[in-house]
């Protein structure tokens, strides 16, 4: 029998991390979305550089940040008994930094393409900006939030470059889908890689699957 607890480990990972990224980027995409300033956009370049920076170069950077001579690890370890490197919250500190660009991305152009004028009239009428926020923008950008969700926790659950730097890999306690699949091809193991490597092949054939029937009425009205 193989053992299981890689997968039970992505699992946690990618849920934990996904809510985290879902709950922040909405946050940040509201305040973000009508700010068309060059700070503004200098902060989404920086949002979204985890998308083109190589992943062990975010990992050493979140390595050198959050280690125990690091600023913040300093800070963590000795005041709230935190400890980042070497620990599942390492891993799931990777996966929302390099994950959260995507979720992001979605919730904050399915906010920008919402019909302004909408918005106003609903201002007009009397509508607090919390009324407006979770009764109009919510429910006409869900499907975008629901894209970027999907695609966040994708990325979460197939993150490696910085999970390695920053998590290590630590049988039982770090030891990922990605991870596992590297270290079982490095100690000869392949037929046994290949037990996960077809389960996140088939992950994300369903991931892609289900993204294409959320917009196949786009398509059809493109068509």
């Amino acid at each position: 029998m193989p053992d299981f607890t890689p997968f039970w480990i992505s699992l946690r990972v990618a849920l934990i991390s996904t809510v985290i990224v879902v709950i922040v980027s909405i946050i940040c995409a509201k305040l973000m979305y009508r700010r068309h300033s060059k700070l503004a956009r200098l902060l989404e370049s920086i949002v979204v550089l985890p998308i083109v920076l190589p992943p062990t170069v975010m990992g050493f950077l979140l390595l050198i940040l959050f280690s125990v001579d690091g600023l913040v690890g300093r800070f963590l370890t000795n005041t709230l008994g935190i400890h980042i490197v070497f620990t599942l919250t390492g891993a799931v500190l990777a996966s929302v930094i390099v994950s959260f660009p995507l979720m992001y991305q979605h919730t904050v152009q399915g906010f920008r393409n919402i019909d302004e004028k909408m918005l106003n009239t609903a201002r007009t009428m009397g509508a607090s900006e919390n009324k407006i926020f979770f009764k109009i923008m919510m429910p006409l950008s869900k499907r975008a939030m629901i894209s970027g969700m999907m695609l966040a926790f994708a990325r979460a659950i197939g993150e490696f470059g910085a999970t390695l730097m920053v998590a290590g890999y630590i049988p039982g306690k770090t030891n990922t889908l990605p991870l596992e699949i590297y270290f079982l091809v490095q100690q000869g193991r392949e037929s046994q890689a290949w037990l996960w490597v077809v389960v996140l092949v088939a992950f994300s054939i369903s991931i892609i699957g289900t993204m294409n029937m959320l917009n196949s009425d786009r398509f059809r009205e493109v068509k």
